[in-house]
């Protein structure tokens, strides 16, 4: 793993207010993004973090465990185990979020209404870009879920369709705020009736990104889910006033 670049990164040492730990964790992040690391990559051991930063053990460890906490690593156990490049799937950003919804009593309802607010922007900005990639993803989507035969609301189309827009950020964020919602409400199916009406959105859905129709996009998103927003009054109207608890 490479050192910092001269001018563009804080080094060990530059900043005495901030701890040991902080700056390695800062440093290994540089390290994934400058190597391009996938998911599941090996990092160094704990020793050569030692050797490299000129420190002991228990700043190594400390670093390691930011890096766990947020989901960006995760720590093999075992022969062979140690530190592996994490995956940016938006379930440790979503586990990171749920400590601060908690603490500012979001209830589920708000979280639910943030999804309907962000994602309507996002199909909006997918059929927006130019190129087939968006369409094609989400097309092809649909022709795997269509074996698979899933009915829950809580599926990879959101997640397809948020990557679509080209935002990492918002992408993330709209990834995380979907995990959230399934961790608590994931057993939320959708009665056989109205399965068809949600694969034929998401058919409209697909067809306005292929169309780059950005306001069909939108609009189509947006009735999406309020409809499954409605669906949720109806039937779980005291789960929704629950607050999001950190998971």
């Amino acid at each position: 793993m490479s050192g910092a670049r001269p001018g563009t990164r804080r080094r060990l040492g530059e900043v005495r207010s901030e701890k040991l730990s902080e700056l390695i964790a800062r440093q290994v992040l540089h390290d994934i993004g400058d190597q391009q690391l996938p998911p599941g990559a090996q990092l160094p051991a704990e020793s050569a973090m030692c050797e490299r930063f000129n420190v002991g053990k228990a700043s190594v460890r400390e670093a390691m465990r930011i890096l766990e906490i947020n989901g960006l690593i995760s720590i093999r156990t075992g022969s062979g185990g140690g530190p592996v490049v994490g995956s940016t799937d938006g379930r440790g950003y979503g586990s990171m979020s749920t400590l601060h919804f908690q603490s500012l009593g979001a209830t589920l309802r708000d979280l639910l209404n943030a999804r309907v607010t962000l994602e309507p922007t996002l199909a909006a900005q997918a059929a927006a870009r130019p190129g087939p990639e968006a369409g094609a993803a989400l097309r092809g989507f649909l022709g795997s879920s269509l074996q698979a035969g899933s009915g829950t609301e809580h599926s990879d189309f959101h997640a397809v369709l948020c990557a679509a827009g080209g935002n990492p950020i918002l992408a993330l964020t709209a990834r995380a705020l979907r995990d959230i919602w399934a961790v608590r409400m994931e057993a939320v199916m959708l009665p056989e009736d109205r399965r068809e009406g949600v694969g034929l959105d998401r058919r409209r859905i697909t067809e306005a990104v292929e169309n780059h129709d950005a306001g069909e996009a939108e609009r189509l998103m947006r009735e999406h889910l309020e409809s499954y927003r409605d669906y949720c009054e109806q039937n779980c109207q005291q789960v929704l006033g629950d607050v999001v608890e950190w998971w």
